[in-house]
């Protein structure tokens, strides 16, 4: 059976058609550049969106794309003829470069090889002037551009403040641009380098890292469209999304959930699985997370705290998902008979759980409400591999075993 439908649809190049999570936000700038489209003076404007320092894959790009596509429809419909065009500027190309990738995406029919910044710059005006065109630019990673010694104060300003250097023949200024940072420090940047533009920078958008609740959303979107039907199902989205979300202790990324969910996908295929299990999404996360295994921690637990794990180690190979504390029980039982050894109390076992979920390695929820009762659910963290955490846990039991049976 296949496991995957399309799989260029988990690529980190791939755009969905349909915006769900962040829609708000792009509705917000789509509303600004509408404006300014309509607008008899022409379609001049600086916008912004923003990350913190580091966060990747929080949609910044994805964002300022469907931005871009969403003006190009809306021109059409009005009748008129806009143009967007996406650049990563990192490493910080000179403004000639930046203007002969805008010239070749425009299809401008002249090479502006051998001319100089300023005549790329009015072959380009020209262009949108004869055309009657509108042309809306995203920068991406604009504060690599801040932060070079590359690319000069003067060229910066010559670049967002076209009109001012090359006035179009007809008085109505064409060219938008929509930068994109992730460094909140980047209004800060734009002072220090070219305060006249980032006093007029109109909208700025931060974006936060996602929650688990949107990251599931996303990851439903990409299994959908990318994977087979029957293949996967509700909770192994859930196990990625509340590993990677925000609001989880994850970094937010929605490009590390996909890759994952992909990286499942891919073992599963591999091994010739029907379907993506537990297992994949674990090792999948494992992976990702540098194959952590917390062996300081196993090695300071008492003998029947490793009987605890292992058991809830083989309750999710046997069922998956969470485990009942009823479950759990039955299962240590089980396990302390097989090494010989009689099980702990009811009161010392909970002692035991609770001191596990403080020190990490058990992670505990309250059942749903559609249970019968309320009742205490655990797992291994979902970075941690099952079978690979059963393999240690059995070699540190024997290991302490043999010195605590002697």
């Amino acid at each position: 059976m296949r496991i995957f439908r399309d799989r260029t649809v988990f690529d980190e190049s791939y755009r969905p058609k349909k915006l769900l999570v962040r829609n708000e936000e792009a509705s917000a700038l789509i509303a600004r550049y509408r404006s300014r489209l309509a607008d008899m003076a022409g379609f001049t404007d600086v916008s912004l969106i923003y990350g913190s320092i580091g966060r990747v894959g929080i949609g910044k790009t994805t964002v300022a794309w469907h931005v871009g596509k969403s003006m190009e429809e809306i021109a059409r419909a009005s009748g008129s003829v806009l143009k967007y065009v996406y650049l990563n500027v990192f490493g910080a190309p000179s403004l000639h470069q930046i203007l002969s990738m805008i010239a070749d995406q425009l299809d401008l029919g002249v090479s502006v090889r051998g001319s100089s910044a300023l005549e790329a710059l009015k072959f380009i005006v020209d262009y949108l002037y004869r055309r009657d065109t509108y042309l809306l630019v995203t920068l991406d990673e604009f504060q690599s551009l801040l932060l070079s010694s590359k690319i000069s104060e003067d060229d910066l300003y010559t670049l967002l403040r076209v009109y001012e250097e090359i006035p179009s023949k007809d008085g109505i200024n064409r060219i938008s641009f929509l930068l994109v940072a992730n460094d909140h420090r980047v209004m800060a940047y734009m002072r220090e380098r070219i305060p006249q533009v980032e006093s007029q920078v109109s909208f700025r958008l931060h974006l936060k890292a996602y929650s688990s609740r949107e990251l599931e959303t996303i990851l439903r979107q990409r299994a959908e469209e990318g994977l087979e039907a029957g293949v996967w199902d509700e909770r192994l989205l859930e196990l990625i999304s509340e590993y990677f979300g925000d609001d989880k202790g994850g970094d937010g990324s929605a490009r590390k959930a996909i890759i994952t969910l992909r990286s499942a996908a891919e073992l599963a295929e591999v091994q010739g699985a029907h379907r993506i299990e537990e297992q994949h999404v674990r090792r999948a996360i494992s992976e990702s997370a540098l194959a952590y295994m917390p062996l300081e921690e196993l090695r300071s637990l008492s003998l029947h705290e490793l009987f605890i794990l292992l058991a809830l180690a083989e309750v999710g190979m046997e069922k998956g998902d969470w485990s009942t504390t009823g479950e759990l029980k039955e299962k240590y039982d089980e396990v302390c008979h097989r090494f010989g050894q009689s099980p702990r109390a009811h009161t010392q076992f909970h002692s035991y759980l609770r001191e596990l979920s403080t020190l990490g390695l058990i992670e505990l929820r309250l059942s749903s409400k559609g249970m019968r009762g309320r009742t205490s659910l655990m797992r291994l963290p979902p970075e941690i591999p099952l079978d690979r955490m059963k393999e240690v846990l059995e070699s540190l039991i024997k290991e302490k075993g043999e010195g605590e049976w002697s």
